[in-house]
């Protein structure tokens, strides 16, 4: 038990949080009833696994020291796997509460006549 919160804590912890939220964010907005929430949920993982390399070549590190990381990075995947799922978990949960809170609020909302119960 003890190593299942260990787990939890280090999914989504520091700085982590808000470019996981952010992500989070976003793409339950792109998602809709011909874009599944899983699909989408795996390009947002995607973007959240490169999104460091991302930051050291805007950071202006050296071309070299990216793909090194880049490398480690791909290297430790058997070794991470289980912080992966949870990380992949914790973004299938944002994406679905989003869509889900977005589809309940286009149903309450007040109806034009002409238009159908979802504007997507």
């Amino acid at each position: 038990m003890q190593d299942l919160s260990y787990l939890f804590s280090i999914g989504f912890s520091g700085s982590d949080v808000a470019r996981a939220l952010w992500i989070g964010l976003v793409a339950s907005l792109i998602a809709s009833r011909k874009l599944k929430p899983w699909r989408v949920t795996l390009v947002a993982f995607a973007l959240d696994c490169i999104w460091p390399f991302i930051g050291m070549q805007l950071a202006g590190a050296a071309p070299m020291a990216i793909v090194q990381a880049a490398i480690a990075a791909i290297l430790a995947i058997p070794q991470n796997a289980a912080y992966y799922a949870i990380r992949y978990l914790g973004f299938l949960a944002m994406v679905y509460g989003g869509f889900n809170l977005r589809l309940l609020l286009h149903a309450r909302a007040p109806r034009d006549s002409h238009a159908g119960p979802y504007p997507y």
